[in-house]
């Protein structure tokens, strides 16, 4: 029995592994298909205020996924406005968190003073992973051939 229980673990890991490795390869793919055909990732739209992207969201710090709560009290030390995060829980690795400042009416209580990874979300980056934004976010975030792309074209033929 403890045999089975080692195998199921092991090879639980390995599928773990290659979902990593799989997504890591279509983000370069899609990275290196956009640059052939010369887009990038742009995001349109506004923040309808409706809370549902504060609820459950990953941090980074460094460039990286917070993944421990040391890491996050380290981060909290270097930004103390990031104390109002309340860690939720671990998945797959990464802590996720929510924000005190969610009002029962499921928006921000202070939207104008929000933090910078608030008014960056949702982030181009999030185009290489293949997510759709959710139907209920006025955000959308599509390849496009960037506007000083076309006008140094434009500058160059004419």
């Amino acid at each position: 029995m403890i045999y089975l229980k080692k195998i199921m673990t092991c090879s639980k890991s390995n599928y773990n592994l290659e979902m990593k490795i799989q997504k890591r390869i279509k983000r370069f793919l899609t990275f290196i298909l956009l640059k052939i055909k010369g887009q990038e990732p742009v995001r349109t739209g506004q923040c309808n205020q409706c809370g549902q992207c504060c609820q459950s969201f990953r941090v980074k710090s460094d460039g990286k996924w917070i993944k421990t709560r040391s890491q996050f009290q380290r981060l909290i030390q270097q930004k103390p406005d990031y104390s109002r995060l309340i860690c939720k829980g671990e998945i797959d690795g990464d802590l996720y968190f929510t924000c005190s400042w969610l009002t029962t009416d499921g928006i921000c209580k202070d939207h104008q003073n929000r933090l910078q990874i608030c008014k960056e979300y949702p982030s181009t980056t999030r185009f290489y992973t293949g997510n759709k934004m959710p139907d209920y976010c006025g955000f959308s975030i599509e390849a496009v051939v960037p506007f000083e792309k076309i006008l140094e074209k434009q500058i160059s033929i004419g």
